[in-house]
Formats: C-alpha cells, sequence, structure tokens
C-alpha cells in the first residue's frame, strides 16, 4: 500500500500565505482608501488655495486704496510698478496678484469710470466665468477713499484759511489764487477724486463735486 505524507514543513507554509479571497478583499480595501483619499487631498489644497485669495484679495483692496489716495484714480493694471512693489508687497516672484486658481495667471481685474475697481479669482475650477458667477470678488469703491482725502485736505484748509483771515489775508478771487495766498501747494486745488475745488469768496465757501465729479449733485461736500 502506498501513502502519502505531507511535510509539516509545507503545511506551514500553506498556511502562513493569503488565500485568493483574502487578495481580493485586500486590493477591495486598499482601492476604497485610494478613491476617498484623492478627493479628500484635493479639498485641502482648494481650501489653503481659496484662503489664500481671500487674503490676497484684501491685501490687493487696501493696496488700492491707498494708491487712489495718492493718485485719484487706480492703477491701469496690478502689475505698474508705482502699485505692485510701493503699495502693494510684490512677494516672491510676484505672487500677491497670481491667482491661486489661475494656473499661474494674475486676478482677474477692472476698473470703471464711476471709480469702482473689481478685482476676483476663477475659482476651484480654473476657469473665468465671468464676475457675477465667482464667489471670490472684491469691488474698491473709489468714494470710500476719495471722500476721506477730501475731507483731510478741508480740515488742513480751514486751518490755515481761518489763519489767514484772522491776519487780515484777502480771500478774492479764484481758489488756485487764494490757495497760492494762503500758502499751500498746488495740490490743494484739487478734492481727493482730482476735480478742481471752488471757491465763493462772497460767502467764504469752498466746495467738492463729491465721487461723481460734478458740482450741483447730492454728493457735493461743501465747506
Amino acid at each position: 500500500m502506498t501513502t502519502c505524507e505531507t511535510n509539516g514543513h509545507d503545511r506551514r507554509l500553506d498556511q502562513s500565505g493569503f488565500t485568493m479571497i483574502e487578495l481580493i478583499v485586500v486590493l477591495a480595501v486598499l482601492g476604497i482608501l485610494l478613491g476617498t483619499g484623492v478627493p479628500l487631498a484635493g479639498a485641502v489644497v482648494n481650501a489653503d488655495r481659496r484662503q489664500e485669495a481671500q487674503r490676497e484679495l484684501a491685501d490687493i483692496g487696501a493696496a488700492l486704496d491707498a494708491y487712489w489716495n495718492d493718485n485719484a484714480a487706480f492703477p491701469a493694471t496690478l502689475a505698474v510698478t508705482n502699485f505692485l512693489g510701493v503699495h502693494l508687497h510684490p512677494g516672491v516672484g510676484n505672487t500677491a496678484i497670481i491667482d491661486p486658481f489661475g494656473a499661474g495667471q494674475g486676478y482677474l481685474y477692472s476698473f470703471t469710470a464711476a471709480g469702482v475697481a473689481t478685482i476676483y479669482s476663477r475659482g476651484e475650477n480654473g476657469v473665468d466665468n465671468g464676475v457675477a458667477a465667482e464667489e471670490l470678488v472684491l469691488r474698491v469703491d473709489a468714494a470710500v477713499p476719495g471722500t476721506k482725502k477730501t475731507w483731510q485736505r478741508l480740515r488742513l484748509i480751514v486751518e490755515v484759511l481761518a489763519n489767514h483771515i484772522e491776519a487780515g489775508g484777502s480771500v478774492a478771487g479764484t481758489w488756485p489764487t487764494v490757495r497760492a495766498a494762503i500758502g499751500l501747494p498746488a495740490s490743494f486745488d484739487r478734492d481727493g477724486f482730482g476735480t478742481n475745488l471752488q471757491w465763493t469768496a462772497a460767502t467764504h465757501t469752498l466746495v467738492s463735486a463729491g465721487a461723481d465729479r460734478t458740482f450741483g449733485n447730492a454728493d457735493d461736500i461743501t465747506l
């Protein structure tokens, strides 16, 4: 009679390996982990980019305010040298104006003749869908820095003009004539919006046309 005996060592090797079912289960679990891990990683990256865009848009807005305060206008582009590096810190490689979702492109920027600047990011899909369809949008209204600068100038003019009148100085003529007589520089001929101030000598009244740059409207600022 022939007998077949199984070696004990071989039996232990068989028992220590994976069965086909076990391998399938392991591969399925790995597939699930990979399938959920990639979207999660992408969500984390997009969240970081969103925070970066929000922070940079806020910085750009503050810089545009400062630029308007100095120039009574918005810069032609965000990359012009008298804006980037002067009012806005450029960052390494000028990244301060680069859209995190733009694949190396800058933030989208425009401004209107009415004095409203708009800056926005393309968002997570990386496509410019138009400002109305985007979420990461910032608007800067020139009425804010313009009005602030106008009042700063008017307050200083009040002090200097009062001293001039008290000392017996003349206030006859146009505003540039009076402004020169009280010792202020030519920049004080204009308000914070770049419009020439109007002076009425008879009533000692100085008027700014306000944000719309047109006299006789509700936004006029009168001293």
